[in-house]
């Protein structure tokens, strides 16, 4: 028990310094907000199929945060510690269920909290089309010198664009969601369960939401809302590579019970 116990340490020592070098080492800017795009979701992944929600919550919050402070994105510290960690714990909600009544409001608490984030954005992005002004789009879209014809399907465009981004983001992390899971299931390895998968993706929806709220804080709603698309890019870069690095974290897992 305590030589379990013990290398329980070791690995939440390992991971927090996997998720600190896969976060730290590949940045890939991102415009508007001044964040970047990384790999170290994957290890936040794994952390949780290795470690459990509590140790992989500690090994993702603060791995993740030291990354941020050692690539000076000091102002994403706080934050990310708490994003992060929750990631590994809404995981770990779908991944420790016995029992496929208990994992029902697992489900259905996610999909709620996305559904109310879609409609915030609709509402807002509807805001702003009526703010900035219709006409004011179109002419900058099309020009000025537009047939009446075109302009007039550019401002239908431009009205239902939010609906359009509210409900492809949703459509977009179904259709990824299952094709991952479709493609990686033949592995043999619990990664790639039902639970496991809607947990990663769970834990994505998270993120997603998370630092759109904080980035709403400190820039603006606008800026938030622009990079939601290359957050999806690493939710979905995240699972993939955790797919594919999960046959050595299950033997590791094996190794500590």
């Amino acid at each position: 028990m305590e030589n379990n116990a013990t290398r329980k340490l070791v690995f939440t020592s390992l991971m927090t310094a996997l998720v600190f070098v896969l976060t730290f080492s590949v940045k890939i800017p991102v415009p508007y907000t001044s964040g970047y795009i990384h790999l170290g979701d994957s290890m936040i992944y794994l952390s949780v199929m290795l470690l459990g929600p509590g140790y992989a919550a500690f090994a993702s919050g603060v791995g993740s945060m030291l990354a941020d402070i050692a690539g000076g994105y000091i102002q994403y510290a706080i934050p990310t510690l708490i994003i992060k960690a929750l990631m590994a714990l809404i995981m770990g909600l779908f991944t420790t269920v016995k029992s496929r009544r208990a994992i029902l409001p697992s489900v259905i608490v996610p999909i709620s909290a996305w559904a109310v984030f879609c409609a915030g954005t609709l509402y807002y992005m509807n805001r702003q089309i009526k703010a900035f002004g219709i006409d004011n789009i179109v002419n900058i879209v099309v020009g000025q010198d537009a047939d009446a014809e075109t302009i007039a399907s550019a401002a239908k465009t431009i009205n239902n664009m939010p609906m359009y981004f509210s409900l492809g983001i949703a459509a977009l992390i179904a259709i990824l969601t299952l094709t991952v899971y479709l493609v990686f299931r033949k592995s043999g390895a619990k990664v790639f369960a039902p639970a496991s998968v809607i947990g990663m993706s769970a834990a994505g929806i998270c993120m997603i939401m998370g630092y759109f709220i904080v980035e709403s804080i400190m820039y603006s709603p606008l800026a938030a809302t622009l990079s939601i698309p290359s957050n999806m890019i690493q939710f979905f870069g995240g699972i993939i590579a955790a797919c594919l690095l999960s046959p050595a974290i299950v033997r590791a897992r094996d190794s500590i019970k």
